[in-house]
């Protein structure tokens, strides 16, 4: 697992550097775009290419530099999960419904927004990937709920943030399913299998916990949260 996890922050780095460059011209193409259409379709999708150019930009500038401390600031979590739903919206080329079932009583919670706008688009992406496309109904759920007494990292937490991807298609295959967040793990051929990696270490350096079920029409990626003694008065005092 050390020399898989060695193998995959050098491709990373790699990816990374290859790809910065590029960003600016995307950037720079979108703005001289949206100085020319101002209709409302265009300029809502060239604002979403020049935010995601902007966040990029961001998460590549991380990966180069030396590893630190996540930007914890107060963010609304729902406001993440709408970004995630937009985006995976704007990139859909599937027949599926994507479901948005939230809990609007969440209080803000510490952490960096972009960094868990990343982990959970990368889960989202592979459902996408993962659902039946022939298939009548198919559909990906975002879910966020409080749930109580549950552990995280071998330690119990009273009050919890829970977020739920749900999605019905195939399943993970089981000879696979102890290893889905192995680094460079994919069951696609044009896949790097580095996106649930990321994502675990996301919410890891944010003191959460990932983790799976999986049978066929069922597969759930639930991220617990813990819930701070001030987060949770500022709900009660609301």
């Amino acid at each position: 697992m050390v020399s898989s996890q060695k193998i995959a922050a050098g491709l990373a780095r790699t990816l990374a550097h290859e790809v910065k460059n590029p960003l600016s011209g995307i950037k720079g193409s979108a703005q001289l775009l949206s100085s020319k259409w101002k209709d409302a379709f265009s300029t809502k999708f060239l604002k979403i290419i020049i935010d995601e150019t902007d966040r990029l930009n961001s998460l590549v500038s991380k990966i180069l530099t030396p590893p630190k401390k996540p930007n914890l600031e107060p963010f609304n979590i729902h406001s993440a999960l709408e970004r995630v739903h937009s985006l995976a919206l704007a990139e859909q080329d599937k027949n599926f419904n994507l479901i948005r079932d939230y809990d609007p009583s969440i209080p803000e919670i510490e952490g960096d927004e972009n960094l868990f706008i990343h982990a959970i688009l990368n889960i989202v992406k592979n459902a996408m990937q993962a659902v039946d496309v022939e298939k009548e109904g198919s559909s990906i759920t975002l879910s966020s709920r409080i749930s109580y007494s549950q552990p995280i990292n071998g330690k119990v937490f009273s009050t919890i943030c829970q977020i739920d991807i749900l999605d019905n298609g195939p399943g993970i295959p089981i000879d696979i399913q102890e290893q889905v967040f192995f680094p460079m793990m994919s069951t696609k051929d044009d896949g790097s299998g580095l996106g649930l990696s990321i994502a675990q270490d996301i919410i890891r350096i944010h003191g959460g916990s990932i983790s799976f079920s999986s049978k066929p029409e069922k597969t759930v990626f639930s991220i617990l949260l813990p819930m701070s003694a001030v987060q949770l008065k500022g709900v009660v005092n609301a």
